[in-house]
């Protein structure tokens, strides 16, 4: 596994994270949206996440080819951003996005540091990816599928945003499993978001359940409510 930028939880923050816990939720409230709470956001490039995300297993299963476009849509402070980066090459593109003025400083941070030239990062709207139109190849939603408060309307402003043969990926928690992430009310179920993302004028192409807390679901333009393909 290659070596990643901010990739450590400074020992202060380990120390004091359970009472972190007991004092700030874990999600706040924002300009009327639910949000993630940056009290916490070291612990989302925190080194011990590698055993669970698998990032190496995610990229390699959206089949990213070199110059192609990604966009990262809150892309947090860049967990995935690097290996986005590495993945289409110095010929590509991915647009980071963010809604949090402190994420957004921690991804040009990152940008920077890297000397990640391939990557722009953008600050978005909550209602809107805040992307150009017919840019991409690729929109991942890393974890925050179900902090988007009217998914259906937002998830039809990502259709314009695509190439054609363009495809939209969402990584999210199963409802079943415990262990780090949000609270089992808080996920939604991947028939949840299938049927969302059939309204908003997508169909399933693939389904992968390698990783151990999480589903892959990846989605093209076109007919609404066909299975995903079992992978």
């Amino acid at each position: 596994m290659k070596a990643r930028n901010l990739r450590s939880v400074p020992q202060l923050l380990l120390l004091l994270a359970p009472l972190l816990t007991a004092c700030a939720p874990f999600m706040i409230e924002s300009e009327g949206h639910r949000i993630f709470n940056p009290v916490y956001r070291g612990f989302l490039t925190w080194g011990l996440r590698d055993s669970w995300q698998r990032p190496e297993e995610v990229i390699a299963a959206l089949a990213i080819r070199p110059g192609q476009v990604v966009a990262d849509v809150g892309a947090g402070n860049g967990y995935f951003v690097d290996e986005l980066a590495a993945a289409v090459g110095a010929e590509g593109r991915v647009y980071a996005t963010e809604v949090q003025q402190i994420m957004l400083e921690d991804l040009h941070a990152l940008v920077a540091k890297g000397g990640l030239a391939n990557v722009e990062v953008i600050e978005a709207e909550f209602d809107d990816p805040s992307l150009p139109s017919a840019c991409c190849d690729l929109v991942f939603f890393a974890n925050v599928y179900k902090e988007i408060q009217d998914r259906v309307p937002y998830m039809h402003r990502v259709g314009r945003t695509l190439r054609g043969g363009g495809r939209v990926a969402i990584l999210g928690f199963r409802k079943d499993v415990r262990g780090p992430g949000p609270p089992p009310g808080a996920r939604l179920s991947a028939e949840k978001v299938i049927e969302e993302l059939g309204r908003a004028g997508f169909r399933s192409s693939a389904r992968h359940d390698f990783l151990p807390r999480q589903y892959l679901l990846i989605f093209e333009l076109g007919e609404a409510g066909s299975e995903p393909l079992a992978n």
